[in-house]
């Protein structure tokens, strides 16, 4: 038998619910439960404290909700699964990045589907951290209309925010996605992209020509079938000061 890859937290209230999921991991090897929570509360606490690949969440928690639990994890949040009764938290969870959304009751097959669709985005995860150590990560993963993306970030042109969600901009096309600009431009190589406005992080191998506008402004033109143009945000205009020094 094989050692397990992935740590599971199971993150339910109710003990024949808890006890129905671990029944069901039984059959995925790669998995093992490794933490049990009842309350929202306890599953921050663990979720702060050690380190799970796979969390499935029931949204209607004692002492904080699913979702409140989210809001306070912020950016490090594993591979997620929602378990709930109702049905109408189901756009919410797919906008806050769930995988997947389990609505009970299900049954072993829909459950078994589910876990396909975790692990094979586990093991994206895991091929995007296969990189040179002390370096960031060449490939993005991120989910768009169902599916699991991965592109390599030197495809992508320029990023854009659009609400709580943000558009890859790239040669395959485009693909808007419910992750925040801001957490693409932690896992970006800083060498490589540049923060340029509030809604933008252009691919600095792209940029073509900058122009000056008045009052100190710039915009940016980049290398790319649309010939973009973008603003260059006021307080951004240093990093383009630095790329267009001779």
């Amino acid at each position: 038998m094989t050692s397990p890859n992935y740590k599971v937290l199971v993150v339910e209230d109710e003990v024949p619910a808890r006890d129905l999921l671990r029944k069901y991991l039984e059959d995925w090897e790669d998995c093992e439960v490794a933490g049990i929570a009842r309350t929202g509360v306890q599953a921050l606490d663990l979720l702060k404290k050690g380190e799970f690949d796979l969390v499935f969440l029931d949204i209607n928690l004692p002492e904080k909700t699913g979702l409140q639990l989210l809001e306070e994890m912020g950016d490090s949040i594993p591979v997620l699964i929602f378990t709930t009764a109702y049905r109408e938290h189901m756009l919410r969870a797919f906008e806050v990045g769930a995988c997947d959304y389990l609505l009970k009751p299900y049954t072993k097959e829909r459950f078994d589907a589910c876990m396909g669709r975790a692990l094979e985005q586990l093991k994206l995860r895991s091929l995007s951290k296969l990189s040179i150590p002390g370096n960031p990560d060449p490939v993005l993963v991120f989910r768009e209309k169902g599916l699991v993306h991965r592109i390599l970030s030197s495809d992508v042109f320029y990023l854009t925010a659009n609400g709580k969600h943000s558009i890859l901009h790239t040669k395959s096309g485009d693909f808007e996605t419910p992750k925040l600009l801001g957490d693409f431009e932690k896992e970006l190589p800083g060498e490589e992209f540049l923060r340029i406005h509030r809604k933008y992080i252009v691919n600095k191998s792209y940029v073509a020509a900058t122009r000056s506008q008045p009052g100190g402004a710039y915009s940016l033109f980049l290398n790319n079938e649309d010939e973009t143009n973008l603003p260059v945000g006021r307080e951004f205009t240093d990093g383009i000061r630095k790329l267009f020094k001779k």
